[in-house]
């Protein structure tokens, strides 16, 4: 699990305890909830944050990848296709 997903997966967590305790203060009153409920949203968008970091590092990681095989197949040409000398 990479760090990025950690942190999703832990804010998720959060989120839910954070609505969970704003489901209890409701039982109150009801302007108790709106702190948790702001919480939640907030790690909620913290969560989406990252999984969109992980989504471009995976992305560039992929693209490097690709780049980096093409780029071998250009420099490493098939030694029987070497041009032969016109002796």
């Amino acid at each position: 699990m990479t760090p990025a997903r950690r942190t999703a997966a832990a804010c998720h967590l959060a989120a839910g305890i954070s609505t969970l305790s704003a489901g209890i203060a409701l039982a109150w009153h009801p302007w108790l909830a709106v702190p948790g409920l702001i919480g939640a949203a907030f790690l909620l968008w913290a969560a989406a944050s990252a999984r969109g970091a992980e989504q471009r590092r995976r992305a560039r990681h992929d693209h490097l990848t690709h780049a980096a095989a093409s780029d071998a197949a250009l420099l490493n040409p098939d030694p029987d296709q070497q041009p032969r000398s016109a002796a």
